[in-house]
């Protein structure tokens, strides 16, 4: 058994030397043949040295300008079938030069050095001149055609490639000095725009406008976003001093710059994001409008849409732990929204959360028909009632005195026929008495609406309910009538304390008179926002009032899709921009899918989460539909191991090679029992490699952001962005002013 293995494994052995002796000999062949043909036409090769040099340097340039792009793959080695193809065409062409055309001239060429040392009749001309340049062509792309074939042959992985570059000295010093790189381009970009706008070059300034300079990408080019992939949405990941606050910056300079709307809700109230805001959009002439706990701009969150718009926007008001009950309030939101609606061409109302907080008191909704039904009715509230009877003397109707017979009295000396006709007018006088009993009296009094019982209150007004409109009767019904069968009419108040005691909450609190519209200076108004093209920042103090926020946001973004609604009858699209940052304080599943169907008139959602784990807390897979539901990515520094693993696998793999090489112990070269020797064998086998590595995730520096987008109409890679700061660069313009 011993024997079969020793002489299977010689066998073996003797197989894998005889392969590799033969591959070894047609290398050696391939070589000869290159240097007998380098030998047999010297001149025309120093010749071809020449384009294969330049090649060779442009296909360098190819590769570095391309090292982000993982499948990207050089001209050279695309083109080694031209090459081949060029370099036979050059040789017909030089055989048929040579044999039919300047045959002296091929010749002459061998004048170069070491045969111009010999006595020969040819001399340099212009043919000489004319076949070296043809030759040499020709000798250029045969070896350009075998670089390109030794290059496909070259076993590299797309790792080590990229190594090259990410571990050389410029690309190190540029990320040392990351922020004077991210600055570098944006002069130019400026100054294009200045000139743009002095000229009145419209066609200029809307290719400015189509696209965003982020600022520098790792491999020292320009780096810019297009404003269209917005409409796809962007989702921006960082902890904190990741440098989201110098990302959002960019998105409000290009809004003040190109007069496009944009709308900050801010989750945690940080006035840096405020303050910093202000100086850019001063700086191009334009005013951010301020709505904030501290503020005096006013908020009508029921100002527009129909019932069931308001009844979006404040349920996070109405819902509760018990579906029955939600359901019962979202049908009085309906209701109340409708019954002022009814009721505002004969009163004058106008829609307001006070409004709607007064109209959810069941006593003052019966006001509202009881007015109506006494305007045709003004004795409604007139009834008749049984008069007290007094007790005093000579008080009450007088009762006439009756004798009756005794029915004691001896009757039986009385005939018959009398004795009958004494009993029939006894009965006459009994009933005459009756008669004359007393009679109840009644009186007319009026019931006051404001102490009269609410069950008594709504029969009476349901007793002339016939003299409501009929759109006003629909309401009544609506409201009253038809839950006759429940306990009591008044059945959805009942089961709605919990929506009228958040909307008392809400605005009996500091925060109420930010929803008194009366007498407002300035009014939060979306669709205004849009139509004047206005920087507009929200925030409410989340330290204090982090119960509101979302109903705050849920407001607001059911506004921004009213708006949306509004342009899509148009038939209009315009680009909004609508940054949520922070957005862990206030999103909710209905939240993404509204701001996600509103991509069909412009809005550009952008959302700042600290990290997805906030988000995760919310449950309900928001984190997975959020995730879902945006093109662009741009991811910060993170602290969290998960969080960057949880990036790297949604960036996806690439294909590559991993190379192996055997490691074996050769005597004299190292202790006993130690491998360092590395052997001549190894392996080749496809591998799945992150595009972007966790590694790389936990190495960002603030202001640095690994960019990826599906929603361009371009291929482009993944790669790391360094973030300019317009901050900074407008004081430092600002400075020079004043120098």
């Amino acid at each position: 058994m011993q024997e079969n293995n020793l002489f299977g494994w010689y066998n073996n052995s003797n197989q894998n030397q005889k392969e590799k002796e033969k591959e070894q000999n047609k290398y050696k062949t391939l070589l000869t043949v290159a240097v007998l043909i380098g030998v047999v036409l010297y001149p025309f090769l120093f010749v071809g040295v020449i384009p294969l040099v330049i090649v060779m340097s442009l296909d360098k340039k190819d590769q570095a300008a391309h090292i982000d792009d993982m499948n990207y793959k050089s001209f050279l080695k695309r083109g080694g079938s031209f090459f081949m193809a060029l370099a036979g065409g050059f040789a017909i062409v030089n055989i048929a030069c040579f044999i039919l055309l300047i045959p002296r001239g091929y010749f002459s060429c061998y004048l170069l050095f070491p045969l111009n040392l010999l006595d020969t009749a040819l001399i340099f001309t212009y043919q000489t001149v004319l076949a070296l340049v043809m030759g040499g062509s020709g000798m250029g792309a045969a070896l350009i055609a075998f670089s390109a074939f030794v290059s496909k042959r070259r076993v590299v992985s797309k790792e080590d490639e990229r190594l090259k570059v990410t571990q050389s000295k410029d690309y190190e010093e540029r990320r040392k000095n990351s922020f004077q790189e991210s600055q570098r381009f944006t002069e130019e970009e400026e100054a294009a725009y200045q000139e743009a706008k002095r000229k009145g070059d419209v066609e200029k300034l809307l290719e400015l406008r189509s696209r965003i300079l982020l600022g520098a990408s790792e491999f020292g080019k320009p780096y810019y976003l297009c404003t269209s992939e917005l409409n796809k949405h962007v989702l921006i990941p960082g902890t904190t001093g990741s440098g989201k606050t110098t990302l959002i910056q960019l998105f409000v300079q290009h809004a003040a710059k190109f007069d496009i709307p944009l709308v900050l809700i801010d989750g945690k109230g940080a006035r840096a994001t405020l303050t910093e805001m202000e100086t850019i959009a001063s700086f191009y002439g334009r005013k951010v409008r301020v709505f904030t706990d501290t503020g005096h701009m006013k908020y009508n969150p029921i100002k527009h849409g129909n019932e069931v718009v308001i009844e979006n926007k404040l349920v996070a008001l109405a819902k509760t732990e018990s579906e029955y009950y939600t359901i019962a309030a979202k049908l009085l939101l309906l209701g109340t929204v409708q019954l002022i609606d009814t009721f505002s061409e004969v009163t004058g109302f106008k829609r307001s959360l006070f409004l709607m907080q007064k109209y959810m008191m069941p006593r003052k909704v019966l006001d509202l028909f009881a007015k109506e039904i006494w305007k045709k009715k003004p004795d409604m509230f007139v009834i008749e009632v049984v008069a007290k009877t007094s007790n005093k003397k000579g008080k009450g109707p007088k009762k006439e005195s009756i004798e009756l017979s005794d029915d004691t009295e001896d009757t039986s000396s009385i005939a018959e026929p009398q004795k009958k006709e004494r009993e029939g007018m006894d009965r006459q006088l009994r009933k005459r008495m009756e008669s004359f009993e007393e009679q109840p009296e009644t009186e007319r009094i009026r019931l006051d609406p404001k102490t009269i019982d609410l069950d008594s209150y709504y029969q009476l007004v349901k007793r002339y309910s016939n003299l409501l409109t009929p759109q006003q009767l629909r309401i009544f019904e609506r409201l009253f009538v038809r839950y006759e069968h429940k306990e009591n009419p008044f059945y959805l108040y009942a089961t709605s304390e919990a929506l009228q005691s958040n909307i008392n909450m809400l605005l009996d609190s500091e925060l109420g008179r930010l929803f008194d519209p009366e007498g407002a200076e300035e009014e939060l108004d979306i669709g205004e926002i849009a139509k004047n093209n206005e920087i507009v920042y929200i925030s409410l103090n989340g330290l204090i009032y982090s119960e509101f926020i979302v109903v705050l946001a849920q407001m607001l973004v059911h506004d921004i899709n009213y708006y949306a609604s509004e342009m899509y009858i148009q038939g209009e699209e315009k680009p909004f921009f609508a940054i949520f940052d922070e957005p862990a304080s206030y999103l909710n599943e209905a939240f993404i899918d509204t701001v996600n169907k509103t991509r069909g008139v412009g809005l550009c959602g952008i959302f700042t989460p600290q990290t997805m784990a906030d988000i995760k807390k919310l449950g309900d897979q928001i984190d997975e539909q959020l995730v879902g539901n945006v093109n662009t990515l741009m991811v910060g520094k993170t602290n969290s191991p998960l969080e960057r693993e949880y990036w790297s696998k949604s960036m996806g793999t690439y294909q590559d090679i991993e190379l192996t090489s055997v490691v074996q112990q050769e005597a004299g070269y190292s202790d006993v029992g130690k491998s360092d020797w590395t052997g001549e064998k190894g392996t080749k086998r496809n591998v799945d490699r992150f595009i972007v590595h966790p590694n790389k995730i936990r190495k960002l520096k603030q202001g640095e952001y690994i960019v990826e987008r599906k929603a361009s109409s371009k291929e482009i890679p993944t790669q790391s962005v360094y973030i300019r700061s317009v901050s900074d660069w407008i004081k430092k313009q600002e400075n020079e002013k004043k120098k």
